[in-house]
């Protein structure tokens, strides 16, 4: 068995919080016409805007998100999904001290100016 790193930025859970969220913002930001990813998947574009609003009388079917990410071509709903239930402690650690390297010309710039 081979095992694999999944490398992509962070940060999607806290930018949207909610799973469908994450997938609106896929459709609506992957650059193709709404009308065209609608077809993709055989729905009004009226009948799609629907299901992403998550009405409470019609909801996204999640057999159909497979369908939906090869009509937009954006997979960061699969990204959403890793960084919120499969990443772990060792990628969390990295990711926290590359963070903390961007920030650190910038606290020191801070603590200067404050001296």
């Amino acid at each position: 068995m081979q095992q694999f790193e999944l490398d992509f930025e962070g940060g999607l859970v806290e930018r949207f919080p909610q799973f469908i969220d994450c997938i609106r913002a896929s459709v609506y930001g992957c650059g193709r016409q709404f009308k065209a990813i609608a077809s993709d998947l055989d729905l009004s574009p009226s009948e799609l805007s629907r299901k992403l609003a998550d009405q409470t009388d019609t909801h996204f079917a999640l057999r159909r998100l497979p369908e939906l990410l090869e009509a937009t071509k954006d997979y960061s709903p699969i990204f959403w999904l890793v960084e919120k239930y499969c990443d772990d402690p060792e990628a969390k650690r990295r990711k926290s001290v590359a963070r903390l390297e961007q920030m650190l010309p910038e606290l020191q710039r801070l603590l200067k100016s404050t001296a």
